[in-house]
C-alpha cells in the first residue's frame, strides 16, 4: 500500500507540474505574439516614413522636370503628392507610438508645407513663362535647404523607430529563450519523474526478490551454522599453532640476532688490528658467514610476519633517487668485484617524490639485484624504472632487474616466488639462498597493489619485474634546470656498454644538452677532432674507465695531446676502485670522477660545477636548496678554520654551519687560546669574535699581526657589534673583513669565498646523506620570536635551532641579574660583554625586539651613562626577557635530568690523563672513554665539556685536545 501511495503522489505531482508548465507556456506564447506585433507595427511606421520621403523627392523631381521642359506630363507625381501629403503626414503621426517621434513629425510638417508652397510657386511661374523669376528661386537654394531639413528630420525619426525596433527584437528573443528554457526544464523534470517512478517499481520488485531469497536462505541456515561451528573450532586450533610458530620464530630470531651482531661487529673491529694474513682470512670468512646467517634470519622473520598477517607497508613521503642510491650502495661493490656493469635506467617521467614504503621498495630491488649478481658471471645488471600509469594522485611504476646471467627454464620459472623455492635445487648447488626472498618480495608487492613476474631464457639472462602503486607528493615534482647559458651545450658520452651509454645520453638530454655517443676511445678522439673542425666543439667528454683497446685514462691523455682550440672538460665514469681511478685519472687530466651507477641529481650537480653554471629552477624546499655561494664552496672545501668564540651557543651554530660547508673547524674560547692555536697549526682563515674574556678579539688580532708569517692569514670579525665604528675598529686592528651577528649563511659563504684561497686538489663528486634524526616540535606562537628567521640562519636545521633555544633559556635567564651585579662591582667591561652576548644570542634565535632593547642597554653601558639611566634600560629588558624565557620553557621539550656525580678528583685526573693520551695519538677509543665518564667530565668542566665532546664526536681530536687542556688549566671544581 505504501508503494501505491508513492506512485499516486508521483503521478499527481507530475500532472500538476505539467499543468503549470502548460500555463507558463501559453503565457509565454502570448508575450511572444505581443512582441512580434509590436515589431511589425514599428516596421510599418518605418516603411510609411520612407514612402513619405520618397514621394516628396518624386514630387520635387517632377516639378523640376516640368520647370525645365514645360511638359505637363511631368506634373503627375507632383499633383499626386500635393493632394494627399497632409493626410499621409497625419496617418504617419497616428501610426507612431513614440512621443519623441511625433515631435519630429510636428517639426517636419511646416517644412513640408513650405516645400509644397515653393513647388506650387515654381509650377505657377513656369506656366506663366516667367523663367527669370523661376531661375531666381532655384538659384536661392531655399528649396534644397528645405528638402535637406525634411530629410534630416525623417532620418532622426527613422533612428528613433529603429531603436524601438531593436528593443522589440531583443524582447522577442528573450521571451523565446524563456519559452525554450521552460520547455527544456519541463522535459527534464518529466524525465526525472519517469525515472523516479521506474525506480520505485524496480525497488518494489527487488524487495520481493530479496524476500524470496531470504526465505530460501533460512532453509539452509541450520545446516550452515553447524558447519561454521566445526570450521571455527578448526580455525582456532590452526591460528594458535600458527601464532605459536610465529612467536617462536620471532623470539628465536631476536635471540640469534643479538650474538650475530656481536660476531659481525667484533669481526669488524678485529680486522682493524694487526693480524697475520691467515688470521685476517679466517676473520673475514667469519664476518661473511655471520652476515649471510643474519640475512637468513631476517628473511625468516619477515616470512613469519607474513604468515602471522603482521607484515605491513608504510605510506610516507620519500625520494625515489635516495632509494636507488641505497640499492646502489649495497650491490655496486658486488658487481664491481665480479667485473659486471651496473646500470640504472630511470624513465624521466617517473615522479621524483612519492608516497609509499621506501624501505620495502628498496628491499625488493636489493633482493632482485643480489640474485642477478649471484647468477651472472659476465656482462651487466640493469635496474629499470618505468612509469606505467599515472592519475592525479598516484602512479603505477614498473621496476625490473635485468641481467645477462645463466637464465631460467620454463620449469624453474613455474616454481619461483613460492616459499622455499630455488632455481638451483641440486645437493651440490653452486648458488646458495633460503628460497624466501622472492616469496617475501611477492607479498610486499601485493601490499603495494602490484604484481610480480619473470621473463627468462636459458643462457640468455633474466628479467625479474614488479609493479607498485605509489602516491604522488603534491607540489614537489619540479625538477632543477641548468641556467639558460648552459642549455644546449654539446657533450660526448664514451662507453663500450650500449645500455650505460644510452642511459647517460637520456639523462643529459633531459638536462637540455646536445649529446653524441662513441663506443670506444678511438671513436671518441675522432669525434672530438671532427667537432673541432666543424666549429662545434664539445664542452664535456664523459669517459668510461674500462674499455677494450683504449681505456678512459689513455683516451683522456690522447685528447689532452690534441692541438685543440677548445679543450673539453673531461669527466670519468666508472664502477671500479675509487682510489685506483683517482690516481690514474689525475695524471690523465680528468677533472672529476663519477661512480656508477650515476643518478640524475649527482650528474646534474657535477656538470653544473664543471661548467660553472647555476640552477635556474628547482624542487627542493627552503633550507635544502644549495645557493650559488654554497655550491661554490666546493673550491675551498676542506679548508681549516679557527673559530674564536666564547659563547657555547654561538660555537654550536657557527661550527655546524661551517661543517655543513665542508670546512675543518677548530674552536678557541678566547683570544689567548686562539693566539696559541695559530702558532701551533696552519689555518686558512680565522673567524674572530670581538668581546671575549681573558683576551678580546681585537687584542688577539693585533698580537697575531705582529708576526710577519701571519701577514696573509685572513682574519674575519664575526661579532654582534655591527656598527660602522666597530667595523672600523676591527679593520684598524688588522682584520680583513667583518661578518655581523646573527650570522646569515649567505654572508658567511660569500666572505669565506672572498678571502680563503681555493684548493687545487682533485675533486671527487659524491653525496653523503646525513643519518635521519627524530625532530622535535619548534615552539610556536611566542611573542617577539621569529622562528622563521632563526631557522633560516641555521640552514633550516631544526635540531640545531632547538639547541640554540634551550641554551638561550639556560644561559640568559639571569642575564639582567648578572649585568646588575657586574655594574655594582664597578666592572663595566663585564657588564658590557654580558649585554653584548644577550644582544647577539637574541638576534640568532630571531628575537628581534629583545635584541634591540639589549643593544640600547649595551650602548648605555659602553657610554657609561648614569646609573639611573642604565637601570632604566635594565628594567626595560627584564619583562620581555623573562616573558620570552617563560614561554620557551613552557614549550621546549624537557631535557633529561643529568646524573648527579660526586666529583672524584683522583678519578678525574686519571681520566683526563688517559683521554689526553688518546687524543694525542688520534685514537678513536677516546669516544669510548668519553662515553664512560661523560657525567664526571660534564660536572668537572661545564663550560668546556661541549667543545671536548663535539671535537671527539666529529673526530676533530686536535680541537678536543685544546679544549681538554684549557679545561684542566681552569677547572670549575677544585684543583686536580
Amino acid at each position: 500500500m505504501k508503494a501505491i501511495h508513492k506512485i499516486i503522489a508521483a503521478l499527481s505531482g507530475a500532472i500538476l507540474l505539467v499543468s503549470l508548465g502548460m500555463a507558463v507556456s501559453f503565457w509565454a506564447f502570448e508575450q511572444i505574439e505581443a512582441s512580434a506585433a509590436a515589431r511589425r507595427h514599428t516596421r510599418l511606421v518605418m516603411i510609411s516614413a520612407g514612402e513619405l520621403l520618397g514621394r516628396l523627392m518624386d514630387a520635387e523631381s517632377s516639378q523640376r522636370g516640368y520647370a525645365l521642359t514645360g511638359n505637363p506630363v511631368f506634373l503627375e507625381p507632383y499633383l499626386a503628392v500635393r493632394d494627399d501629403i497632409h493626410s499621409h503626414l497625419q496617418v504617419l503621426r497616428e501610426l507612431t507610438l513614440i512621443d519623441s517621434a511625433r515631435h519630429h513629425l510636428d517639426v517636419i510638417a511646416p517644412l513640408v508645407e513650405n516645400k509644397m508652397a515653393e513647388m506650387a510657386k515654381i509650377v505657377e511661374l513656369r506656366g506663366a513663362h516667367k523663367l527669370a523669376a523661376m531661375q531666381a528661386m532655384f538659384s536661392s537654394g531655399q528649396g534644397k535647404r528645405t528638402m535637406d531639413s525634411i530629410r534630416d528630420g525623417l532620418h532622426s525619426f527613422d533612428l528613433i523607430e529603429e531603436a524601438a525596433l531593436d528593443a522589440h527584437e531583443a524582447d522577442f528573443k528573450a521571451k523565446m529563450r524563456f519559452l525554450f528554457s521552460v520547455i527544456v526544464f519541463a522535459s527534464v523534470f518529466a524525465l526525472l519523474l519517469a525515472l523516479a517512478f521506474g525506480y520505485q517499481v524496480y525497488r518494489g520488485t527487488q524487495q520481493r526478490l530479496k524476500n524470496l531469497i531470504n526465505q530460501e536462505n533460512e532453509r539452509f541456515l541450520g545446516v550452515l551454522q553447524e558447519k561454521n561451528v566445526e570450521l571455527e573450532s578448526a580455525r582456532e586450533v590452526a591460528d594458535r599453532a600458527n601464532l605459536a610458530k610465529s612467536d617462536f620464530l620471532s623470539n628465536m630470531s631476536h635471540e640469534i640476532r643479538t650474538p650475530m651482531n656481536a660476531i659481525i661487529g667484533m669481526s669488524h673491529l678485529a680486522l682493524k688490528t694487526d693480524l697475520t694474513q691467515r688470521q685476517r682470512d679466517y676473520i673475514k670468512k667469519i664476518q661473511a658467514s655471520g652476515r649471510h646467517l643474519l640475512n637468513i634470519i631476517n628473511d625468516i622473520l619477515d616470512f613469519s610476519k607474513i604468515e602471522a598477517g603482521k607484515l605491513n607497508v608504510e605510506h610516507i613521503g620519500f625520494e625515489l633517487e635516495k632509494v636507488l642510491d641505497n640499492v646502489a650502495n649495497l650491490i655496486a661493490e658486488k658487481t664491481a668485484l665480479k667485473g659486471l656493469e651496473l646500470v640504472f635506467d630511470v624513465d624521466k617521467g617517473v615522479p621524483t617524490h612519492l608516497i609509499g614504503d621506501p624501505l620495502r621498495l628498496g628491499q625488493i630491488l636489493i633482493n632482485y639485484g643480489n640474485n642477478a649478481v649471484k647468477f651472472t658471471e659476465r656482462g651487466e645488471v640493469d635496474i629499470v624504472i618505468r612509469l606505467k600509469e599515472e592519475t592525479e594522485h598516484d602512479v603505477l611504476i614498473y621496476c625490473a632487474v635485468r641481467d645477462t646471467g645463466i637464465g631460467l627454464s620454463e620449469a624453474q620459472m613455474a616454481h619461483l616466488f613460492q616459499r622455499f623455492s630455488q632455481a638451483d635445487t641440486s645437493t651440490t648447488r653452486e648458488f646458495g639462498g633460503t628460497g624466501l626472498g622472492l616469496a617475501i618480495s611477492r607479498k610486499l608487492v601485493e601490499l603495494m597493489h602490484g604484481e610480480v613476474g619473470v621473463e627468462s631464457e636459458l643462457g640468455q639472462g633474466s628479467t625479474f619485474w614488479f609493479t607498485a602503486r605509489l602516491g604522488k607528493c603534491v607540489g614537489l615534482q619540479k625538477k632543477p634546470a641548468l641556467s639558460t647559458n648552459l642549455q644546449g651545450k654539446r657533450v660526448l658520452v664514451v662507453d663500450d656498454n650500449d645500455n650505460a651509454r644510452l642511459v647517460l645520453d637520456d639523462m643529459l638530454q633531459g638536462m637540455s644538452f646536445t649529446v653524441d655517443q662513441a663506443e670506444s676511445g678511438k671513436m671518441a678522439i675522432a669525434a672530438v677532432n671532427r667537432a673541432e673542425a666543424q666549429g662545434t666543439p664539445y664542452d664535456i667528454v664523459f669517459l668510461d674507465w674500462q674499455m677494450p683497446a683504449m681505456d678512459g685514462s689513455e683516451t683522456a691523455r690522447r685528447l689532452r695531446d690534441l692541438p685543440l682550440e677548445h679543450m673539453p672538460h673531461l669527466m670519468m665514469v666508472t664502477a671500479f676502485g675509487r682510489e685506483e681511478v683517482i690516481k690514474d685519472s689525475e695524471a690523465a687530466g680528468i677533472e672529476m670522477v663519477l661512480i656508477k651507477p650515476v643518478n640524475a641529481s649527482l650528474l646534474f650537480d657535477s656538470v653544473a660545477r664543471v661548467l660553472g653554471g647555476v640552477i635556474a629552477d628547482g624542487a627542493r624546499t627552503a633550507g635544502e636548496v644549495p645557493s650559488d655561494s654554497f655550491e661554490q664552496l666546493a673550491s675551498i672545501k676542506g679548508s681549516r678554520v679557527l673559530l674564536v668564540e666564547d659563547n657555547d651557543m654561538n660555537q654550536e651554530v657557527a661550527t655546524e654551519l661551517l661543517q655543513e660547508g665542508g670546512f675543518v673547524v677548530d674552536l678557541a674560547e678566547n683570544g689567548q687560546v686562539a693566539l696559541e692555536m695559530v702558532y701551533a697549526v696552519d689555518y686558512d682563515v680565522v673567524l674572530m669574535d670581538m668581546q671575549m674574556p681573558v683576551m678580546d678579539g681585537v687584542t688577539s688580532t693585533r698580537e697575531i699581526r705582529k708576526e710577519a708569517r701571519f701577514k696573509d692569514l685572513p682574519i674575519i670579525a664575526m661579532t654582534a657589534n655591527a656598527m660602522q665604528v666597530d667595523r672600523d675598529l676591527c679593520l684598524a686592528a688588522g682584520m680583513n673583513d667583518h661578518i655581523p651577528k646573527p650570522i646569515e649563511p649567505e654572508d658567511l659563504w660569500a666572505t669565506l669565498l672572498k678571502w680563503v684561497k681555493p684548493w687545487h686538489g682533485f675533486a671527487v663528486a659524491e653525496v653523503v646523506s646525513p643519518a635521519p634524526a627524530t625532530e622535535e616540535e619548534i615552539p610556536s606562537g611566542i611573542d617577539g620570536l621569529d622562528t622563521a628567521a632563526g631557522l633560516r640562519r641555521v640552514l633550516g636545521k631544526r635540531r640545531l635551532y632547538l639547541s640554540m633555544l634551550k641554551k638561550f633559556v639556560a644561559g640568559q635567564k639571569l642575564a639582567t641579574v648578572d649585568i646588575k651585579q657586574a655594574l655594582e662591582a664597578n666592572d663595566w667591561l663585564t657588564a658590557e660583554r654580558l649585554a653584548h652576548t644577550l644582544k647577539g644570542l637574541a638576534a640568532h634565535i630571531g628575537a628581534t625586539g629583545l635584541q634591540q632593547i639589549a643593544e640600547k642597554l649595551e650602548a648605555a653601558i659602553k657610554e657609561k651613562q648614569s646609573p639611573q639611566a642604565v637601570d632604566v634600560r635594565i628594567e626595560a629588558l627584564k619583562v620581555p626577557l623573562h616573558t620570552l624565557i617563560a614561554q620557551l620553557e613552557a614549550q621546549l621539550p624537557k631535557a633529561p635530568a643529568k646524573v648527579a656525580v660526586v666529583l672524584d678528583q683522583e678519578k678525574l685526573k686519571l681520566v683526563c690523563t688517559q683521554l689526553e693520551a688518546l687524543l694525542v695519538d688520534d685514537d678513536a677509543e677516546a669516544a669510548d672513554l668519553l662515553e664512560a665518564n661523560e657525567a664526571l667530565l660534564d660536572t668537572a668542566f661545564p663550560a668546556q665539556f661541549y667543545a671536548i665532546s663535539e671535537g671527539i664526536r666529529t673526530f676533530n681530536f686536535e680541537a678536543a685536545l685544546v679544549a681538554l687542556r684549557s679545561a684542566c688549566a681552569n677547572p670549575a671544581g677544585k684543583e686536580m
